[in-house]
C-alpha cells in the first residue's frame, strides 16, 4: 500500500493525517480511518465478489477526543472517544500516563470551538524512552568522553535523524 493510501483527511477537524487500518478477509475487506487529534472514525466494510467493490456498511462516529497509550515495555495504537468520557475514565488515563510511567497523550473535543485540545501528556513523548535509553547507555559507557555534546544536541539527533 503506497504510504499517501494510509492518510486521509479527518472528517471532523481537518486534520490531513487521519490514519487508515485496513484488513481483509475471502472475498471482503474493511477500512477504518481514525483521527488521532479529535477521534473522528469512520468504518466501512467492502465485498469483492463481483470483481468491483460493494459497500456492505459505512458508518462514521463523531470525535469526542483521543488518546494513545504506550505501556513501559509495549505498545498500544491510537484510541478514540466516541463519546464525552468520563471523570473516571479520565483519571485512570492521567494516573497511567502521570504515576505508572506509561507514555501518551489525551486530547478532548470542544463543542463550543469545535477543536481539539492537548489536555495530558504528549504525542510525542515516546521519543523520551529512546532519549532515556540512550542517556543510560551513555552514563554506563566507559569510552564515551561525548556526553557533553551528546546531551547538547539529542533532540535534534532523535527528531532529525
Amino acid at each position: 500500500m503506497p504510504l499517501r493510501d494510509m492518510y486521509e483527511p479527518c472528517g471532523q477537524c481537518g486534520f490531513i493525517y487521519a490514519r487508515v487500518d485496513t484488513e481483509g478477509w475471502g472475498k471482503n475487506s474493511a477500512r477504518r480511518i481514525m483521527c488521532p487529534v479529535c477521534g473522528w472514525t469512520a468504518y466501512e466494510e467492502i465485498n469483492w465478489e463481483s470483481g468491483e467493490p460493494v459497500v456492505l456498511k459505512r458508518n462514521v462516529s463523531k470525535g469526542y477526543g483521543a488518546f494513545r497509550l504506550l505501556p513501559p515495555s509495549g505498545y498500544c495504537g491510537y484510541n478514540a472517544f466516541h463519546e464525552h468520557p468520563s471523570i473516571e475514565v479520565l483519571n485512570t488515563l492521567i494516573e497511567l500516563l502521570s504515576v505508572k510511567g506509561w507514555k501518551g497523550y489525551i486530547s478532548l473535543w470542544n463543542d463550543d470551538t469545535q477543536k481539539a485540545t492537548l489536555v495530558h501528556g504528549s504525542p510525542l513523548s515516546k521519543f523520551n524512552l529512546l532519549k532515556q535509553k540512550l542517556s543510560e547507555e551513555l552514563n554506563n559507557d566507559p569510552h564515551c568522553n561525548d556526553r557533553a555534546n551528546y546531551e547538547g544536541n539529542q533532540n535534534k539527533a532523535v527528531f532529525d535523524g
